[in-house]
């Protein structure tokens, strides 16, 4: 009887202890969401390879003359919860700039549809693969300057799009983890370790930029991504001769690094020197 009552109970909780199940509920918090389009941002919409369709906001470069031709471009790649309306702080400034930038919503994120299933890992690279082909589409998009800049959980996945794109000139990676083992140990030890398994690792995506340029910027007191894990993708990105730039920024907070104006410097400096302006 005990066996049987044991039994039932186990069956009853496998569900919610597997692994996918596991990274959907943690790592995923998606809103859906009408957002309004604000002025001077273009509704876009594109499909997904297994025929979904994704929307976004295309934020066209400012105070470009008319025959400058395409501007260069950042595919920016948010974090993991809410929709772009909550993400486009991280961003905004870039238009001002010189620089295009397109905002997208995973599936099952704001006005996106609605995923057929868990979110999977896998699901949101192909999302943000989705994002890229787009972008190349554009005639306004000067498709040999552009840069990917993830944001927390989208800075791994802007870098395992990176590391198999060579559209992708440089990167940008704002509180990333260098694997999701090492992130769930963090926060449950050799529990989250187990359950969460490997696989699109920003510490591997990293190593296979080559000779494109990556800028890492971590917040000391990052309470939701440890600092330590900049420190490894750093590492990481030094041992096979990657162009790596470091802030690290005394103090600052997962969320504060997207409004902080010393990082936005940084961040218009890094993309000036590596894919150009006309400013």
């Amino acid at each position: 009887m005990l066996l049987s009552l044991f039994l039932g109970i186990f069956a009853a909780l496998v569900p919610f202890i597997t692994p996918g199940f596991l990274e959907a509920s943690v790592f995923y918090h998606p809103r859906a969401s009408q957002a309004a389009t604000p002025a001077g941002y273009e509704d876009v919409r594109f499909p997904t390879t297994d025929g979904l369709s994704l929307h976004g906001w295309f934020l066209p470069a400012e105070g470009r003359d008319a025959d400058a031709g395409p501007a260069p471009t950042v595919l920016h790649v948010h974090g993991n919860s809410g929709s772009i309306a909550g993400h486009r702080f991280a961003v905004e400034f870039l238009p001002g700039e010189g620089f295009n930038v397109l905002l997208f919503d995973y599936r099952s994120f704001g006005s996106s549809d609605e995923a057929r299933g868990l979110l999977r890992r896998e699901w949101l690279v192909e999302d943000t693969n989705a994002a890229l082909d787009y972008l190349l589409t554009r005639d306004d998009v000067d498709t040999d300057r552009v840069g990917v800049f993830g944001y927390s959980l989208g800075a791994v996945l802007g870098l395992a799009v990176a590391a198999e794109r060579e559209e992708v000139r440089a990167v940008i990676e704002y509180a990333g983890f260098a694997s999701w083992e090492g992130v769930a140990g963090d926060k449950a030890g050799f529990l989250g370790r187990w359950l969460i398994a490997p696989g699109y690792d920003a510490v591997d995506s990293v190593a296979r930029l080559g000779e494109r340029p990556l800028l890492i910027v971590h917040g000391t007191r990052d309470g939701i991504v440890w600092y330590r894990h900049a420190e490894v993708l750093r590492e990481a990105a030094q041992a096979v001769g990657v162009p790596v730039e470091f802030l690290r920024v005394e103090g600052g907070n997962h969320i504060s690094l997207g409004s902080d104006p010393v990082v936005r410097a940084a961040v218009v400096e890094f993309l000036r020197q590596r894919l150009g302006t006309t400013h």
